[in-house]
């Protein structure tokens, strides 16, 4: 009867020890999905400040020819 109960061991334990269902190995998918959305939330932060001081050059240039040609 021992037998028996090993061979039905084998199956189960291999299949739930060495296959978790998981690419990632260490860490899991939530946690890549948190630093992804961080760094995008980082670009576009650079991105509107860049554009926000594209922004104000060119406003101060439009005084700056006001002045000049008055």
């Amino acid at each position: 009867m021992a037998v028996g109960r090993v061979a039905g061991n084998m199956g189960g334990g291999y299949s739930g020890n060495y296959y978790s269902g998981r690419s990632y190995h260490g860490s899991s998918i939530n946690e890549e999905i948190i630093w992804v959305s961080i760094g995008m939330a980082i670009v576009i932060g650079i991105l509107i400040t860049l554009a926000l001081l594209y922004i104000i050059y060119e406003k101060c240039q439009k005084r700056r020819e006001y002045y000049i040609n008055a």
